[in-house]
């Protein structure tokens, strides 16, 4: 299953992640372990100073979604969450902490996490990558720790560092395929490796026809996979992926016409840096 993708109907994606009233990091950044939910970088979080509960770490997502279970809490002396308005399915809560780091004021989704994912699934929220504008995210697969500092990336050098426009609205690069370019999303809400559009299947040159492989189910329904190998190079960049099989699926984490996304069997090689606020992303082996 993809994550994104299901939370994208849940929650309708599809506007840029509200700004937070204040983020809050120490000086000299923070450096966390990275945690591993099925394939996806996950964090500690606290909210309203209550927990830490594991979240998901998601380049895939524009806003801030937490389990319905834990929107109402505070303590005390706080304010109760500013209730859902029919036209703005977000509500407010105090603070989100990550490690030494807050948001507050932070306008998040509320979502029944384990009715959709069932209820054995550990995340109890997702945290947009985006939600630390004017900061560096860093996530050091390889090492298996989540940075976050302040900073900002250099330009594209459409080798290492790539740049997406504010109408892409989630990080995204251009993979070349066997020769042909196909933008794609960032995704680290997805387990997968290098998934395509299905209209590929027919574009691209293959080695065989391509075998369904599975199914993602998500709140907007269901959506086949197939796999196939590609008779040509897969490369991001300067990087050239070893293995040609691609997944093919029109799964899509925003609304829209469908777009293929990088998921953790490729990202894991990667320190993957992203700079929100000049929509930047880096990657480094």
């Amino acid at each position: 299953m993809c994550l994104s993708s299901g939370l994208a109907a849940a929650v309708a994606l599809g506007s840029l992640l509200a700004a937070q009233t204040s983020i809050k990091v120490p000086t000299g950044g923070i450096d966390l372990p990275m945690g591993d939910i099925g394939g996806r970088p996950a964090v500690d979080v606290t909210v309203n100073g209550k927990g830490p509960f594991p979240f998901i770490l998601d380049t895939g997502a524009d806003v801030i979604v937490v389990d319905e279970e834990l929107v109402g809490l505070h303590t005390p002396e706080d304010a109760p969450p500013k209730p859902p308005m029919k036209e703005d399915p977000a509500t407010r809560i105090k603070s989100l902490g990550i490690g030494d780091a807050l948001l507050l004021d932070v306008d998040v989704h509320p979502s029944p996490l384990a009715r959709l994912f069932g209820g054995s699934f550990p995340a109890r929220g997702v945290l947009s990558a985006a939600s630390f504008p004017g900061y560096l995210l860093v996530l050091d697969y390889p090492g298996k720790r989540i940075r976050i500092r302040k900073g900002e990336l250099p330009p594209a050098d459409l080798r290492t560092r790539f740049e997406y426009t504010s109408e892409q609205i989630l990080p995204n690069v251009p993979l070349q395929v066997a020769g042909t370019e196909v933008r794609v999303h960032v995704d680290t809400g997805s387990p997968g490796s290098v998934t395509l559009p299905t209209k590929y299947m027919k574009e691209l040159p293959l080695a065989a026809e391509p075998t369904r492989v599975g199914l993602a189910r998500t709140a907007a329904g269901e959506f086949p996979i197939w796999a196939a190998d590609v008779k040509g190079e897969v490369a991001l960049g300067s990087y050239k992926f070893d293995n040609s099989r691609v997944l093919f699926s029109d799964v899509n984490p925003i609304p829209g016409p469908p777009t293929g996304n990088l998921g953790y069997q490729t990202l894991r090689q990667f320190i993957i840096t992203l700079d929100a606020k000049n929509r930047r992303i880096q990657f480094e082996k």
